[in-house]
């Protein structure tokens, strides 16, 4: 069953350049309130970096990434789901996301939340989309998804298409 709001996947690739270094995701851990790189020990196993734009967060948009949480951890049990909060209020934010993810059950994404513009330039993450994925397997760019205005369990589905299977 698919969410009522599709994404529309843009032209071209949202994210760093497919083969460059993922950069470093500073941001402040939902789990822990301490401010790390969540980058920092994903550096050889696969990773979905989702960037999303905390005032078009939705139902929609939550049912997509309970898919991406479900089926990359099928696809590949080291992949992890690092989902990015960018918010003005980090702090009302950090609070709301502690009880997305008991709503949710996420169990194989870890949750943070920044306001920093250079995480965004960084991830090249448009102010246009509600929600940039990149894709990362051996700390380098495998592939950039921007999605403007909301998610599906398919699209999930085809971020999952790109994560490198186990070995």
């Amino acid at each position: 069953m698919l969410a009522a709001l599709v994404m529309v996947v843009l032209a071209a690739d949202p994210g760093p350049k497919v083969g460059s270094v993922a950069p470093a995701l500073k941001v402040r851990a939902v789990a822990t309130d301490a401010v790390v790189d969540l980058m920092a020990d994903r550096k050889g196993s696969p990773t979905v970096v989702v960037l999303v734009r905390s005032e078009k967060f939705n139902r929609p948009l939550a049912r997509g990434l309970k898919e991406l949480d479900r089926e990359s951890f099928r696809k590949n049990p080291d992949a992890r789901v690092l989902m990015v909060f960018l918010a003005k209020d980090t702090g009302m934010w950090r609070d709301r996301l502690v009880l997305v993810n008991k709503s949710l059950q996420l169990d194989n994404t870890t949750l943070g939340v920044t306001d920093e513009d250079k995480l965004m330039n960084d991830w090249v993450a448009s102010s246009e989309d509600a929600l940039t994925v990149v894709v990362v397997h051996e700390g380098k760019v495998v592939r950039g998804f921007g999605y403007r205005d909301s998610a599906s369990e398919q699209e999930a589905r085809d971020v999952v298409a790109v994560i490198p299977k186990a070995k």
